[in-house]
């Protein structure tokens, strides 16, 4: 039902079906109905809290109003809140200025991007990538180029990777890994099912999950054996669904390659070798 609602009917469509509703439910959806920008920001724990309800009351309540679940109303209510929004400041300077301020404002966020990345981590990541008999990189919708570029960068370290593009391939690549393999998943979010499917699935497999994303408590950071959490300053959730932005991803697997390079050593520069000489001989004049 949810998925056919017209652009700012998240709320009314609440406001409609609560009288309906459950007692505890109905606690939740006034959370919802008072602080519809506060939602997008709030883990359905902090929601819980509000309605002095428990979070399965939340996810309950969320069904109960035709959503699949707490993330798409989450989802929803951003598309909203941007619609709601006036339109985008914009430099009066022009395009240039405006691309010279996009660079001013990644060099101003790299502490942010690193403040929650570890030591452990990292180490335990690249340990695991080094190792791992195979890989499978995942991402879908605006993660799925990273996937791709990193999924190429492995094998020409001399690893063992792919990286399915479809959602149904990627369920089905995941269930074949051991306790031998890594998954490496890529979102933004760390929100998006079919990422989160194939992460939960990976584990019960017993391969190792290794996460990239920008929200330490998404659900993909919580399906994960290793989280690298990276954002840009002032990320929000509703931020990073309206104006994505993948700089620190895609620094922070730069990085991870440059770490395999080096843990990997004679193998990843014969593999090296191997990949600049296709490379030579396919360059033209």
């Amino acid at each position: 039902m949810s998925m056919d609602l017209a652009p700012g009917g998240v709320v009314p469509h609440i406001r409609s079906i609560i009288p309906s509703l459950l007692p505890a439910e109905r606690a939740v959806a006034e959370v919802f109905l008072s602080r519809p920008a506060d939602i997008v920001e709030m883990s359905s724990q902090q929601v819980a809290d509000a309605a002095g309800a428990s979070r399965a009351s939340v996810v309950r309540t969320c069904q109960s109003l035709g959503f699949g679940g707490y993330q798409q109303l989450r989802v929803l209510l951003a598309r909203d809140a941007a619609r709601a929004l006036p339109t985008q400041e914009r430099s009066a300077d022009g395009p240039f200025a405006i691309v010279t301020e996009t660079f001013a404002h990644v060099g101003d966020s790299i502490a942010a991007m690193t403040a929650l990345l570890t030591t452990d981590d990292v180490t335990r990541a690249v340990d695991a990538l080094a190792g791992a008999e195979s890989i499978v990189a995942i991402g879908n919708g605006l993660s799925a180029a990273l996937a791709a570029d990193t999924d190429a960068r492995m094998r020409s370290l001399g690893l063992r990777s792919h990286a399915p593009t479809d959602s149904i391939a990627q369920q089905v690549a995941v269930r074949l890994l051991t306790d031998r393999d890594v998954a490496l998943i890529i979102s933004g979010s760390g929100a998006t099912s079919a990422s989160t499917k194939a992460a939960q699935a990976a584990r019960e497999r017993g391969a190792t999950v290794v996460s990239v994303t920008s929200f330490a408590r998404s659900t993909l950071a919580a399906a994960s054996d290793i989280a690298l959490v990276v954002g840009m300053r002032d990320l929000s959730f509703q931020r990073e669904l309206a104006v994505t932005s993948r700089i620190p991803h895609v620094i922070l697997l730069e990085g991870l390659m440059a770490a395999l390079t080096d843990a990997l050593g004679d193998r990843a520069s014969a593999a090296m070798a191997a990949t600049l000489e296709v490379i030579s001989g396919n360059l033209g004049e």
